[in-house]
């Protein structure tokens, strides 16, 4: 049927968790329609985020950590969270999850095949797929296309991260599988801010994963060489099999973009949920997908979403300006914060929840003399890069 109360165009990670929270709620008996171009059905990804509150996909979290790790030229630290834990979902779980709760509800439909068009009227939106037209009330547009925003408009900072990671397994035990480490700085600082991350899943298996903040992405080998030059050098590993790879880029922008075009939606990292300056966004998609199911609930329309609030757009603003400006600055900026406060401090200032006390803690343990720079150019001068 071409006829649907809302159509989800896109089912990745934003598309699917709507999909998922809008088919067990109050709206389980609307008619909702998927697009995508195929079913996905590959381990291609992994999400990470810490979070304090439960999330509804905690039943396939595929691993948790309550100590972080934090790897610097002279300091180095682990971090045992208390209230705080930092969750891995793997994309084969998430998919498995998703499909087999819609495929028990008989109002779901999916659709596969390219979208070549999406369009909002006056009274509804309506995207097509293989040359048919289907319509709702709503689209919901997760479909990140970088030519929907301007990279080099004035007001505005663009860069991305990129990464490619090795999920290795070892021999012999090699990981300490209860330590995530979410920056190792132990190399080279190109034109921007670059270090390793690694996820032990066992004491012999681990996702480790070379990662860069610049405006442009390395030649390819480039990221196979660093890889093997830290898994080598600086981990003392020579003897792993590499069971699978990560590959990706991710845009880190202050870029504000549009909640919606009439009756189309934006969501996910099309619709501004990737964190300007970290790049994470599972949490803040699941966070953005249950206020657009609560606000169709309680106002028959999707548009009562919070948006980040200023002063946290504000830090995100200045951070990205100190990364176009000279980012090998973000190494040391990032060392004296985790140096200097408590991890479940800094993860509540990432995650924007942080009080006006904690905040100014952050700000006064942070070298002040970029932040300074950055604030001229950002909000007296206007001029975002040197």
């Amino acid at each position: 049927m071409p006829n649907f109360d809302y159509i989800i165009a896109g089912g990745g990670c934003a598309g699917l968790s709507l999909a998922y929270a809008m088919a067990q709620g109050p709206l389980r008996d609307r008619k909702i329609l998927v697009v995508d171009r195929e079913q996905k059905t590959k381990n291609d990804r992994t999400w990470s985020f810490w979070t304090d509150q439960p999330t509804q996909f905690d039943a396939i979290v595929y691993r948790s950590w309550q100590k972080i790790e934090f790897v610097g030229d002279d300091y180095q630290h682990i971090s045992q969270m208390a209230q705080f834990s930092y969750k891995t979902i793997r994309g084969v779980d998430f998919y498995r999850e998703v499909h087999q709760l819609l495929a028990q509800n008989p109002n779901v439909a999916f659709v596969y095949g390219e979208i070549t068009n999406i369009t909002s009227h006056e009274t509804s939106a309506s995207v097509t797929v293989n040359n048919q037209e289907y319509t709702g009330q709503y689209v919901f547009d997760s479909l990140y296309q970088p030519n929907d925003y301007e990279p080099h408009a004035p007001d505005y900072h663009f860069t991305l991260q990129h990464f490619k990671g090795y999920l290795i397994r070892t021999p012999a035990p090699a990981f300490d599988p209860q330590v995530a480490t979410m920056f190792d700085f132990r190399t080279q600082q190109k034109d921007g801010a670059f270090f390793f991350y690694i996820l032990p899943f066992a004491a012999d298996l681990a996702l480790v994963e070379y990662t860069g903040f610049s405006k442009k992405m390395l030649p390819l080998a480039e990221y196979d060489a660093e890889l093997k030059d830290y898994l080598a050098n600086v981990r003392n590993l020579t003897d792993y099999t590499i069971e699978g790879e990560e590959f990706g880029a991710i845009p880190m922008t202050d870029f504000r973009f549009p909640t919606h075009k009439g009756r189309v939606i934006k969501i996910g990292v099309q619709g501004g949920q990737s964190k300007p300056s970290t790049g994470y966004a599972f949490y803040r998609i699941q966070q953005q997908v249950a206020a657009l199911a609560r606000s169709l609930v309680e106002t028959g329309a999707p548009f009562s979403v919070p948006r980040s609030k200023p002063h946290f757009r504000a830090y995100d603003s200045l951070l990205l300006n100190i990364l176009h400006r000279n980012g090998v600055q973000i190494k040391p900026i990032f060392t004296q914060m985790f140096a200097r406060n408590p991890i479940e401090r800094i993860l509540r200032f990432l995650n924007e929840t942080s009080s006006p006390a904690e905040d100014l803690q952050i700000i006064a343990s942070v070298p002040p003399m970029p932040f300074l720079q950055a604030l001229k150019n950002v909000f007296l001068s206007r001029k975002l890069v040197k």
